[in-house]
């Protein structure tokens, strides 16, 4: 019996080591304090190939639900994130990005709707501010009174920004430098243009509700990431831009095309390079 206990207490130990040595090298990855120049998101894989292929030196960061690769684009040292799709992922891969890498910018990238019926299919939209298209309140209607969308008023974002007065923020205005640099890069695949971007954790199909947020919100796009990606970078006072490919209009190019996701990396890969 002493003789299996002793090699069960060494095998555990040996294991406990093993497991300890696994964990202090993901801690050692993780709590690196070095800064990075940027962390560039995107909420599925296929929004995310162009830029992990043109990162050079990738180490692959796994902290809890939420995958990160570091790395080079060019002469920036870059951080691409998998935020996964919907509002809690998005404040919270934000969240872990800043606090744990310490980026100078964060760009959130991906597909979009269109709630402009004047873009088409591969636009790209430069988000000048971000807006959550989900947040109104309704007037008082007694039952049978209907659900109307003329009661409904936007509400806005507050954020006690130092732990003093609350800010109020109707929408998140995108970085000027950045959006500037944006613009001025070459796209072969449609137009680049600044719009409003729009976010919800909604898929919206039905043309009056989006030309109501359009009409009420100034939103050309919607996404269920970007404004709340938006707004915690605000929070941390953290430079932030938006870019958003469209790749479905329900006025008339419903079908969603997946190849968005790859274009707009590929711009945002060029975008990168040239940021100063």
């Amino acid at each position: 019996m002493s003789i299996r206990f002793s090699c069960f207490n060494k095998m555990a130990v040996a294991l406990l080591v093993l497991s300890c040595a696994t964990v202090c090298a993901q801690t050692k990855s993780v709590t690196d304090n070095r800064p990075v120049d940027i962390v560039v998101q995107g909420a599925m894989d296929s929004e995310l190939q162009p830029l992990l292929d043109a990162l050079d030196g990738k180490e692959e960061i796994q902290i809890a639900a939420w995958t990160f690769w570091r790395g080079k684009i060019g002469s920036k040292t870059v951080v691409v994130s998998r935020t996964e799709v919907g509002t809690i992922n998005a404040v919270v891969s934000t969240t872990l990005a800043i606090t744990t890498f310490k980026p100078k910018l964060v760009i959130n990238q991906g597909t979009a709707g269109a709630h402009d019926p004047e873009l088409k299919v591969f636009d790209i939209v430069v988000g000048e501010a971000s807006v959550d298209f989900g947040a109104f309140r309704s007037a008082h209607a007694d039952a049978g009174a209907g659900i109307e969308q003329s009661r409904w008023t936007p509400m806005p974002h507050r954020l006690r920004m130092d732990g003093k007065e609350r800010v109020t923020f109707n929408n998140f205005p995108g970085d000027e430098e950045a959006m500037k640099t944006a613009m001025g890069t070459a796209y072969k695949q449609g137009r680049v243009i600044k719009g409003i971007i729009g976010s919800s954790f909604e898929f919206n199909k039905e043309i009056d509700r989006l030309n109501w947020v359009r009409k009420t919100f100034g939103a050309s796009s919607e996404d269920m990431e970007s404004v709340f990606a938006a707004g915690t970078a605000a929070g941390f006072k953290t430079r932030f831009l938006a870019i958003r490919i469209i790749s479905n209009s329900e006025f008339h190019s419903p079908k969603f095309e997946e190849v968005a996701g790859k274009y707009c990396a590929a711009f945002v890969v060029d975008v990168i390079k040239r940021l100063k």
